[in-house]
């Protein structure tokens, strides 16, 4: 008597091919979904990054040269900014805070140095807009549009006297 394994094989092979091809697309779907989740993470912290960036920023230069008078409102390049006036030895220096061609901006140099072009200035990061306003007599308000074109508004208190140009 002899037996006939020839259909048995086929079916066994369909199903070894079937299982295969079933674990290739579970492996597939679950690459697809963590690549999803992890864009999504690292969308969310770039954002973060960008809020925590132009915040920190901005907030630390006013801090630190928060002294009486020292920092000001002033238009550059046709639009507002922040201005810091600072004396190191015998030379008085401004810096300006500003934005530039979607870029937040610093510009250093000596104060009788003349109109210096806003290219000049150094890159920061990459912003849209900023918008400063006063508040109160020694409150700020600054609104920063960010590249995801999302606001960040935070409003610094000076501790000295705040002198409008």
């Amino acid at each position: 008597m002899k037996r006939d394994y020839k259909g048995r094989h086929t079916v066994d092979m369909l199903f070894v091919i079937a299982l295969l091809f079933l674990f290739a697309m579970g492996a597939l779907m679950l690459i697809a979904l963590g690549s999803s989740i992890y864009r999504r993470g690292v969308d969310t912290l770039s954002g973060n990054y960008d809020r925590r960036t132009a915040y920190a920023y901005i907030t630390e230069k006013l801090r630190q040269c928060d002294k009486q008078g020292n920092i000001s409102t002033d238009i550059f390049n046709k639009s507002g900014a922040l201005r810091i006036d600072t004396i190191e030895g015998d030379v008085a220096y401004v810096t300006y805070l500003y934005e530039y061609e979607g870029a937040l901006m610093e510009l250093f140099a000596r104060a009788d140095a003349g109109n210096l072009p806003p290219e000049s200035g150094q890159k920061i990061m990459d912003i849209q807009d900023m918008e400063i306003s006063t508040k109160g007599k020694n409150l700020l308000q600054i609104t920063i549009t960010l590249p995801d074109e999302q606001d960040l508004v935070f409003i610094a208190a000076k501790r000295s006297e705040f002198v409008p140009r």
